[in-house]
């Protein structure tokens, strides 16, 4: 691909995997059907995560991808906990990005001012090319208001922050050592996060099994894809007993919240199985 292509690329933050009380394969359809046409139609690529080798934000080629891009688009839909976390990192850097949902989800962020593209979930022949058309039209103004005081979909500009986050930058060839350094903050940021979504939805109770082995399972799971030295093999031997205990675990949730989050759990350990091999 050559670096004109490249810099019209359009990052796509939308769930990739099948998620809990939507029809199977429908983020697929949604993705298919009205985000990348219409990423066609205003002249960008839409990419997606799973278009780069990745591991939840772990590799470094995603980091980037989501920083540099010049338009995003973010379906806010499910309410998924890496949605959400990509979104931030998006809007603490500033850059562009379109926020859509399926009609009927409620509000997420409590800033009036963000502007949300609607689509239905019956995704009917008509609304799907009305919502195409609509994409389009949000992909190309918010391109042209990026870096606007007015942009109303930038809570850099809303809240008036005297600054965006940025990439530090050392001298000589030293880029993936700066985004690495951004990496781990954000991915102890991301197991901060988790956390503590786990906890609230549990009603605090912290001393519960489910509770406890949640957080077993989400330490290891970073200790393991930090472990560099360790092989491969070893490393994915690790990854399937980690994934038996949270299929394990899930099966055993009483409460719908907690067997979301094991499913997300097991989402991220399924990508890092996925990256080493």
């Amino acid at each position: 691909m050559t670096d004109a292509a490249k810099s019209k690329d359009c990052f796509i933050i939308m769930p990739i995997a099948d998620t809990e009380g939507y029809p199977q394969g429908h983020f697929k359809h949604v993705y298919d059907n009205i985000v990348a046409p219409a990423c066609d139609m205003s002249g960008y690529n839409a990419v997606r995560a799973d278009d780069v080798k990745a591991t939840n934000l772990i590799h470094l080629d995603i980091l980037k991808k989501l920083i540099e891009a010049p338009v995003a688009i973010c379906d806010l839909s499910s309410r998924n906990p890496n949605v959400l976390f990509e979104l931030g990192i998006r809007q603490a850097f500033d850059r562009p990005v379109v926020l859509i949902q399926e009609i009927g989800t409620p509000k997420i962020f409590d800033i009036a001012p963000l502007r949300y593209l609607e689509y239905s979930k019956d995704m009917k022949y008509h609304d799907v090319l009305k919502n195409q058309r609509e994409l389009k039209d949000a992909i190309e103004a918010t391109v042209t208001a990026s870096g606007e005081a007015g942009n109303v979909n930038s809570i850099v500009k809303l809240l008036a922050l005297s600054q965006s986050a940025k990439i530090p930058e050392l001298k000589g060839d030293k880029e993936g050592l700066a985004l690495g350094v951004l990496r781990a903050e954000m991915q102890e940021m991301r197991k901060l996060m988790e956390l503590s979504m786990y906890d609230r939805n549990r009603g605090g109770r912290k001393g519960s099994i489910s509770a406890v082995e949640y957080e077993r399972i989400l330490n290891t799971l970073d200790k393991i894809q930090a472990s560099k030295r360790v092989s491969a093999p070893e490393r994915a031997e690790q990854l399937h007993v980690l994934m038996r205990d949270a299929e394990e675990l899930m099966m055993r949730c009483d409460e719908k919240a907690d067997h979301m989050h094991f499913r997300h759990l097991l989402e991220r350990i399924h990508r890092a199985l996925i990256d080493i091999a």
